[in-house]
């Protein structure tokens, strides 16, 4: 297999587009492929520290706003149009770099602008359809048409999941393939983190996250109440500002910040974990095949429908972050027995270098 020049784009919304690109960007330079990363924010720096020698580009992004409240969808449709824009600018920036960089393959972590028309490029995303908050009609089929539009610029449309009976297995209706369509492609989970032989010494593991200012919310009613639950517990702010242990008892740790090698070794030990319920986290907690306490992103439409979906299928439980009385919560998930499809990613990723690289 002769070398390959790849550029690789991550879109900057979360950590979640990031840490699911890992495996892939991993197995990409394990292939002896000369990649370079385009990103920026959070994403990008975190890219960075897990990968330092790479190549990095700041690449142009949305600037997407989060409301304070449970109007996230209206927020994001008063900014659809400075996220044309952002789009626009993003392929610009593409056609720049393509000049410069010369790849002979794209690949494309929801970056929507990403993309040319003279190299192969490639889409990875779980978001076939968008989760929309009362199923209108018109909103949805305006973001739909938009969406399905938008794939015909990429040779691939990778999906991180299983086919399930409508949908993916995990992503459910947002990843319903249209009819006919050789686009698609369900390609398996991805997961940053891999399985340890360790024992599960911590009762449970809290990942504190989200946008502002809801990611303070949930720190403070976690913290307020987790001392009430019994069992050794590990808390992480998601401040990844710095890294300082702010608080440590004979059974509760609190951590600003944790670096992934770190995370890794916390979650496999963990009996049970409490998070937001990111597509991401979903497919590495089905990875390492733990319980867990999904508390959804007041607002995030697609957090909550795939919370619902998992308590639905009786995998994992859930509880809006206003109702969360955590020592009650606790005992509900663990009734919920989780779901296991280890050593997927692994799989997933090879499907995906005998698509790109053949």
């Amino acid at each position: 297999m002769k070398p390959t020049r790849i550029l690789y784009a991550v879109l900057d919304m979360g950590l979640g587009h990031a840490s699911r690109s890992l495996p892939i960007i991993r197995k990409f330079i394990d292939f002896g492929c000369d990649v370079s990363i385009a990103s920026k924010g959070r994403a990008l720096s975190f890219l960075k520290s897990e990968l330092p020698d790479l190549t990095f580009f700041e690449a142009p992004g949305y600037d997407i706003e989060y409301a304070n409240n449970q109007f996230l969808i209206a927020k994001l449709l008063q900014q659809l149009p400075k996220i044309f824009r952002g789009i626009k600018q993003e392929n610009d920036f593409c056609q720049k770099i393509a000049n410069s960089f010369s790849p002979n393959i794209i690949m494309s972590d929801h970056c929507y602008g990403m993309y040319h028309e003279k190299i192969p490029s490639y889409f990875i995303t779980h978001q076939v359809f968008f989760a929309v908050p009362f199923d209108i009609p018109l909103v949805s089929g305006f973001i739909s048409l938009f969406n399905l539009n938008a794939h015909k610029n990429f040779e691939k449309v990778f999906i991180p999941d299983f086919p399930g009976e409508r949908g993916g297995l995990l992503s459910g209706k947002l990843s319903e393939i249209p009819q006919k369509s050789l686009r698609y492609k369900y390609i398996g989970i991805l997961s940053s983190l891999n399985q340890m032989s360790v024992n599960e010494t911590i009762d449970v593991f809290i990942s504190i996250s989200g946008p502002e200012p809801q990611r303070t919310h949930f720190e403070d009613i976690v913290l307020s109440q987790v001392e009430e639950v019994p069992g050794d517990k590990v808390v992480i702010l998601g401040k990844s500002e710095s890294e300082i242990k702010i608080t440590d008892k004979e059974n509760l740790a609190v951590f600003t910040h944790l670096s992934r090698t770190q995370i890794q070794h916390y979650i496999n030990r963990s009996k049970l974990i409490i998070s937001r319920p990111g597509y991401s986290t979903i497919m590495e907690l089905v990875e390492l095949g733990k319980q867990a306490l999904f508390v959804p992103t007041p607002g995030q439409t697609e957090q909550a429908y795939l919370s619902r979906r998992m308590q639905n299928a009786g995998w994992f439980y859930s509880v809006a972050q206003n109702r969360i009385e955590l020592k009650n919560d606790l005992e509900q998930a663990r009734s919920y027995p989780g779901l296991h499809r280890p050593f997927e990613t692994e799989k997933a990723v090879e499907s995906i270098m005998e698509e790109v690289l053949d």
